[in-house]
């Protein structure tokens, strides 16, 4: 019998709904206030990402439900996007925006982690997103056997 790797479904919480890739990515969020704020509340990476949210670290606590503007920066997503989506094959600056509310805040070392769910998130991104992780598990996940 086999050990699961880290990196396989059997090891994701099974609370969760989508497979979360532990990789870093740019982020910038910015609370959605009105008037719309012209700096980033905070710049980061992500812990991990799905296609329904993603974690990452902050100086300052966000209380749960706060609703957030985020950009994720993230390298290769056009390969794994639509067709429309194509006509940008710059690899440098591939990004998506996302509307995303505060599920989760925990204090870790002096920083706080966030869990952020994706409230507003366009369909074939959803789908990209979910595409690039799932490929992802399937290159680094050892072969079983």
């Amino acid at each position: 019998m086999t050990t699961p790797s880290p990196l396989t479904p059997e090891n994701q919480d099974n609370k969760r709904q989508y497979l979360r890739l532990p990789r870093p990515y740019r982020v910038q969020a910015r609370e959605l206030v009105f008037p719309i704020a012209k700096d980033s509340l905070f710049d980061t990476e992500t812990r991990d990402i799905s296609k329904g949210g993603l974690c990452v670290e902050s100086d300052t606590p966000l209380p749960v439900g706060t609703r957030l503007h985020i950009t994720v920066h993230m390298p290769r997503l056009n390969k794994f996007s639509s067709g429309f989506f194509k006509v940008y094959e710059n690899d440098t600056d591939q990004y998506f925006q996302v509307i995303a509310d505060v599920s989760w805040s925990r204090a870790v070392g002096g920083k706080y982690l966030l869990g952020l769910s994706f409230i507003n998130i366009d369909e074939d991104i959803a789908a990209a997103v979910n595409r690039l992780v799932e490929d992802a598990f399937k290159t680094l996940a050892p072969p079983s056997g």
